[in-house]
């Protein structure tokens, strides 16, 4: 949902953004979740249109900002793939509600978990958007 909320919040704002997403365990063989899917289609949001993709499959080094939803993926991308940690940033750490700063996975909790990740992630993404002083026109991951 991360990636769909980034590229259509960087799209209403003209920004030129590559939105890379991909997790740091390898589902890359699995099919897209439908309730992510679902969820985003309830909010005019498209979902991407790739199938999951393992982190170990992006173009690493041209990434400027890794945007992570728990310290554990921040952990791993420092540990297993040398990011700098100057690079990572925990999405939550942009809620504007400051409702923690990891985002949990709401796989296998029913639509209400999908809804709240949702409404959580686009907060976060938007804040982010909107106070970063980053040139947006760089790669980020989410």
């Amino acid at each position: 949902m991360a990636h769909a909320i980034f590229a259509d919040e960087a799209k209403k704002r003209s920004l030129s953004v590559r939105v890379f997403s991909a997790g740091v365990l390898d589902f890359s063989d699995q099919p897209k979740l439908d309730e992510t899917s679902m969820t985003c289609w309830q909010h005019d949001t498209s979902p991407p249109a790739e199938s999951p993709t393992w982190v170990g499959q992006l173009p690493l080094s041209s990434i400027n900002r890794f945007l992570v939803m728990e310290r554990y993926h921040a952990e791993v991308l420092a540990r297993e793939y040398g990011v700098a940690a100057d690079r990572i940033s925990l999405l939550g750490s942009f809620d504007p509600r400051q409702r923690g700063q990891e985002i949990a996975d709401p796989f296998g909790q029913g639509e209400a978990a999908y809804e709240r990740s949702y409404r959580l992630i686009r907060d976060c993404i938007v804040q982010y958007l909107e106070t970063t002083d980053e040139q947006l026109n760089r790669r980020a991951i989410p």
